[in-house]
């Protein structure tokens, strides 16, 4: 249930995700968009633009312990709107570490089940969790979706071989035809990042 207007009306939002840019001038072009969305752990910002008019912010414990918070911790509090997934915000206690009282009261809970109902995957990643909720929501008809820094053609490698992603298990795959699909039908547009 795609919500497809005009693009032409409508004013550019650019989701970059948590992987170091390597292009040169990258920065400039992410900062030159109307709203530049963030995936939250924060540790490369200088390399990919200053601006965060939106942060998606996933305030499990490897955010919170393992990153504390990102190198740029203190930026999140610059973040305009804040979206998480009600899963994190119902436990997140030390929410004032992170957040204004402003910045907290008016957080926005994305609605997982758009993205999970479209790949038949319930442990998808924070980014195309998102992903799924600005496609499907009155985000996608204020603004045209594009996306930075986020592994496309090879995340279903890089996924089935880094621990990291262990809870993800499965999910490379889906996630790299979910992302294809996408661009393909120009839902997304993507800003190369190398």
């Amino acid at each position: 249930m795609l919500i497809n207007d005009d693009p032409k009306e409508k004013m550019k939002l650019i989701l970059v995700g948590n992987k170091p840019p390597r292009r040169a001038g990258l920065s400039e072009q992410i900062d030159s968009f109307d709203f530049v969305m963030r995936v939250n752990r924060m540790n490369y910002l200088e390399r990919s633009g200053y601006r965060i008019n939106g942060l998606f912010l996933e305030a499990n414990t490897t955010f919170k312990d393992q990153y504390a918070g990102g190198a740029n911790k203190s930026k999140i509090r610059t973040a305009g709107k804040i979206l998480m997934r009600e899963q994190w915000y119902s436990r997140f206690q030390t929410w004032s570490q992170y957040l204004t009282p402003i910045q907290y009261s008016e957080i926005e809970l994305i609605d997982e089940s758009f993205a999970i109902r479209e790949t038949g995957f319930k442990r998808l990643t924070s980014s195309i969790l998102l992903l799924g909720h600005l496609l499907n929501s009155e985000w996608s008809k204020k603004y045209r979706i594009y996306i930075t820094c986020l592994d496309i053609e090879k995340r279903a490698e890089i996924m089935n071989k880094d621990p990291t992603w262990a809870w993800h298990l499965g999910a490379g795959p889906v996630e790299q035809e979910y992302l294809l699909k996408h661009l393909r039908l120009h839902n997304l547009i993507r800003i190369d990042d190398e």
